[in-house]
């Protein structure tokens, strides 16, 4: 049989098995989805999680030898971003800063290796998890020691935000990326990206203002461009509680703006306050945290879990005892992230038609040359696109599906034939 016959044979054995390998490869991806979720039914039986009422999902990602630093606009991303950093398995001191989607797409090289030292720690608490990203994808809040900073990925610009960097941040972005707001303890501080000046709330205000926000649980709202701060009446005072004595008046004025209520509503603009209410639930039952979205806050502690949207007074939307943060409020669902901030869970406000799960946990894991990598805790991004569609668009969509009764029962069986073998 002459070369070109054996060569063309050779060709036509490798496209068909090209084509098989085509058509079976969705039935194998299949099989190992199912294997997937009977690995977990199997735990779960043995857990308070039977049912599948709650499931995980890992997103695997690699990181590239060799990274370049991407194109910093990411006004139009449709999904939000996962912010952490990447120690350097050979020098521990040093860090690289990166972002991908929650999807586990799109892993960006934000800041190289050891061009930023890495966020503090204090014990368990990694404060890599108050990261935050402005909207157009420019500008960075990072936790450091001695005082957060203001990274401008554009040309390396470093601006420091004050002294506190170990505490808990708040962080909102104008959806033009013009300027942010930053409560981190007892600071509170406005700055115009243009010129990176720092407006503090204690020099726009007077004496009591860095009272306020000391004992102030913050909450935000991104569409009004509105800070609030909550407060319980005897940590913060009787004479704080209703603003009538001389220093609440030389502090914020006498406009007309009521001077009774235990949450005071701050212009992210000016840094002035605007209106005061009992807008929020009573401190004694309700330890407040402010979502990462700057939509809502949470109640942990005797608050059981209630998840509220921002309003005056603000509404409950849900529950869900959890030792978490909320993450935002998005496609009728409540996001949530765990205080570690190294997961995100989806859930859902009662099972759709086709699943029984009402929580989706997800899971996102750095991979170089095949070996784990050393990641931070997640802080988080949300683009332009996001914030202007966060009403009509679901993330979910995006991300592993809920698995179906269908599933559910075809990894029963996979179970069956393991734990009967040949019989």
């Amino acid at each position: 049989m002459n070369k070109k016959l054996l060569l063309g044979l050779g060709v036509a054995t490798a496209l068909v098995a090209g084509v098989s390998y085509l058509v079976t490869k969705p039935y194998f991806a299949e099989q190992a989805r199912i294997e997937l979720l009977a690995d977990q039914l199997e735990y779960r039986n043995k857990t308070r999680y039977a049912g599948g009422v709650r499931w995980h999902y890992l997103y695997d990602f690699d990181i590239p030898d060799n990274p370049t630093v991407a194109d910093w606009n990411t006004e139009q991303l449709t999904l939000p971003q996962i912010l952490f950093t990447i120690t350097n398995p050979e020098d521990e001191t040093k860090v690289s800063y990166w972002a991908l989607s929650i999807d586990g797409t799109n892993p960006q090289l934000l800041i190289p290796d050891g061009v930023l030292p890495p966020p503090p720690r204090r014990g368990n608490i990694d404060f890599s998890k108050y990261m935050s990203r402005s909207p157009n994808g420019r500008y960075l809040v990072i936790p450091q020691k001695g005082g957060s900073v203001l990274y401008d990925l554009a040309n390396g610009e470093i601006t420091k935000l004050g002294k506190v960097g170990r505490d808990i941040h708040h962080s909102m972005w104008d959806i033009d990326s013009t300027q942010v707001v930053v409560k981190k303890g007892e600071e509170l501080l406005l700055v115009k990206l243009a010129t990176k000046a720092v407006l503090k709330f204690n020099e726009v205000n007077g004496p009591l203002a860095r009272r306020a926000a000391l004992f102030g649980s913050a909450y935000m709202s991104q569409s009004e461009q509105m800070i609030y701060l909550s407060f319980d009446r005897d940590m913060a005072g009787g004479n704080f509680y209703c603003g009538e004595s001389e220093d609440y008046i030389a502090t914020f004025g006498d406009h007309g703006v009521p001077n009774c209520g235990n949450t005071l509503v701050i212009d992210a603009k000016t840094l002035q306050l605007v209106d005061r209410g009992d807008f929020s639930p009573n401190a004694y039952y309700c330890h407040l945290r402010g979502s990462k979205f700057s939509d809502g806050f949470y109640c942990s502690g005797a608050g059981e879990g209630k998840v509220f949207r921002v309003g005056r007074p603000s509404q409950q939307v849900g529950q869900h005892p959890a030792n978490a943060t909320l993450l935002a409020l998005n496609g009728g669902d409540i996001w949530l992230t765990e205080l570690r901030q190294r997961r995100i869970s989806r859930v859902l406000a009662q099972p759709s038609e086709n699943s029984p799960t009402k929580e989706m946990v997800y899971f996102h894991r750095a991979l170089h040359d095949g070996e784990q990598a050393e990641m931070s805790a997640f802080g988080f991004g949300f683009s332009r696109y996001v914030i202007e569609h966060k009403d009509s668009d679901s993330w979910s969509e995006s991300l592993y599906p809920l698995p179906t009764y269908d599933d559910l029962e075809k990894a029963k069986l996979v179970l069956q034939e393991r734990n009967h073998g040949d019989r």
